[in-house]
């Protein structure tokens, strides 16, 4: 067994060098007006993300690490591949001459200009090493003024522009400003390389404890301060064959003893195995076989979800194994006895990527939804569109659930890539409403939007480049529909680079649910601010008191952000099962 119990380490809590307090951030592409704080300091402060409203195509996002200095503004930055110009309104709170300063990053022959309502810059920006440079004085009235990135010669990046009274800003002074005042980060990890963090509380303390799952399947569990408890480390063999996918674990505790195991696989003298492990120490529990065929199989979609397939409290296990070609979902009690397993014969992906075990019917008994297949809690098929989505490159990304006909009951909204967003009835696979929005990625629902009756649905629309051109790989826009599928509006104008994911939640504690869509919190426009420097990961009651956290996840950091306007109230949600189960615990990606 390749078990190391590792020395408790305490980790440093890593603070950024000042609390984001100082500036409210618009929604983007709106004229806005500046925190008193900042104006008592003479800033008007437009960071890059205010520009992307219409985001001219090539240009792409980038952050320190990409550009290898030593911080972004916002952890943010424009790489400017266009010659398009990108514009940004500013409300300038009195009549004065304010001097502009930018901050901008060279590359090749890169240069860009900037205009402050009808005047250019005579500097130039963007041609030398990463630099802070003032660039002239104009006299502004009060009201909205038109910061403009112009004459472009494509290369170069900028992280930040500022307008001040002031004759000798610094950017030291304007790292304070970064972000949203409502922002408080809570907590900040160094974790391993990973895309996958599962939570529950391992230890009996009542805080949240975590397991680090890396690409190899390997496992590290941290506990609620940061003190790595212990460590499996996967075996090399195969494990470039399991590094492109998430891979599978929980955290749940089956014997109710207050302290969560952890359930994860693990390759043990030549075979795989589905292993229960105390959350504290590592040590196995118990074990059973990993229900795929034998070695050598792919790995694909090998996910694991706790499901509530009988009465009483949620404690049984799905297990979804995709080797392509067979494809497995499996149920087992909280002692790995198993259930049933359903077994399909299909292409990799054709049930896409997670298994969702949610009560649709009202029964308090969970159906399984996986793909385009619908099971009941003994392995029943009650429904499937197979014959809808026959082609396993038209799988399902990601599903919510949601009343979106007003009927009383739950409907499916799913992501189906090129095919586009499907809206099912739960218990029928009766199909609602269609639409499209380029290959449908990520999903959300719920009433968001100022002046929409009912739920609306918006999709994260993905878009491929062209990697033999240097393009990002993927980008993505979102798609906002009301609840008969009529299109409301997009955002960004052009799609952003990456593959960013919605989270949701109740940010502030008031029960009012808040949306969350890359490094941005949506308002009832359905445009983002930038709230955040790292992509959003999960949200959930992390902190025990009542509202709920944004935790996000890159670069080996794991952070938690909680609003300055939470009403705590010291109660912690994780102690509903159901909300642990469906809120914090079955959590994915796709």
């Amino acid at each position: 067994m390749n078990l190391t119990i590792k020395p408790v380490t305490k980790l440093a809590l890593v603070l950024l060098a000042v609390s984001f307090s100082l500036v409210t951030r618009p929604v983007s592409g709106q004229a806005y007006s500046p925190h008193p704080g900042a104006v008592a300091k003479g800033f008007l402060v437009i960071p890059a993300t205010d520009f992307i409203d219409e985001f001219p195509k090539g240009n792409k996002l980038t952050e320190a690490a990409t550009l290898k200095t030593e911080w972004q503004f916002n952890n943010t930055a424009i790489v400017l591949q266009s010659e398009t110009n990108l514009i940004a309104r500013v409300t300038v709170p009195e009549e004065g001459s304010y001097y502009l300063y930018v901050r901008s990053k060279g590359a090749g022959a890169g240069a860009f200009k900037i205009a402050v309502n009808d005047r250019v810059t005579d500097s130039v920006f963007g041609k030398q090493p990463q630099l802070w440079k003032k660039g002239g004085s104009f006299k502004l009235s009060k009201g909205v003024a038109y910061v403009k990135i112009t004459r472009i010669t494509p290369g170069a990046s900028f992280d930040v522009v500022v307008l001040s009274k002031k004759p000798d800003v610094t950017e030291e002074e304007i790292r304070p400003f970064q972000l949203n005042e409502e922002v408080r980060l809570l907590k900040q990890y160094n974790v391993p390389l990973s895309n996958a963090v599962k939570f529950g509380d391992v230890n009996g303390d009542g805080l949240t404890d975590f397991m680090v799952l890396t690409p190899d399947f390997s496992a590290y569990v941290f506990d609620n301060a940061g003190k790595e408890l212990w460590n499996w480390k996967s075996p090399e063999t195969n494990a470039k064959a399991r590094s492109e996918f998430e891979a599978p674990g929980v955290v749940w505790d089956f014997d109710r003893d207050g302290k969560a195991e952890v359930v994860h696989w693990r390759f043990l003298d030549g075979k795989e195995w589905l292993v229960i492990a105390s959350g504290e120490t590592g040590q196995v529990k118990k074990q059973v076989e990993w229900p795929t065929r034998p070695l050598p199989h792919e790995y694909n979609n090998f996910r694991l979800a706790i499901a509530k397939l009988t009465s009483g409290s949620p404690n049984e296990l799905v297990v979804y194994t995709d080797m392509g070609g067979t494809v497995n979902v499996n149920a087992y009690t909280s002692n790995l006895e198993l259930l049933w397993e359903h077994t399909e014969t299909r292409k990799k992906d054709n049930l896409g990527h997670y298994v969702y075990p949610a009560d649709l019917n009202g029964d308090g008994i969970d159906e399984v939804l996986v793909g385009s297949l619908l099971l009941d809690a003994k392995g029943k098929e009650i429904w499937n569109r197979f014959g809808l989505l026959p082609d396993n490159h038209d799988h399902a990304d990601s599903y919510k659930f949601a009343d979106i006909n007003l009927d009383g009951k739950p409907d499916i909204v799913t992501a189906n890539s090129e095919t586009g967003i499907f809206i099912y009835e739960a218990m029928t696979g009766r199909i609602i409403w269609q639409a499209v929005a380029e290959h449908a990625q990520q999903i959300q629902a719920g009433y968001f939007l100022k002046g929409v009756k009912g739920p609306q649905v918006v999709a994260g629309g993905r878009t491929y480049g062209n990697r033999q051109l240097n393009e990002p790989y993927l980008w993505s826009q979102l798609y906002w529909f009301d609840n008969q599928g009529n299109t409301l509006l997009k955002w960004p104008g052009q799609p952003i680079n990456g593959n960013p994911d919605f989270i949701k939640g109740n940010w502030r504690g008031d029960g009012a649910e808040h949306l969350f869509w890359y490094k941005f919190k949506l308002g009832d426009n359905g445009k983002g601010t930038c709230y955040f420097p790292a992509p959003v990961f999960h949200m959930f009651d992390f902190m025990g008191k009542g509202a709920e956290e944004v935790i996000t996840l890159a670069n080996g950091i794991l952070s938690v952000y909680g609003s300055k306007y939470a009403t705590y109230h010291n109660k912690d949600t994780k102690k509903d099962l159901n909300y642990l189960k469906s809120s914090v615990v079955n959590h994915t990606h796709y």
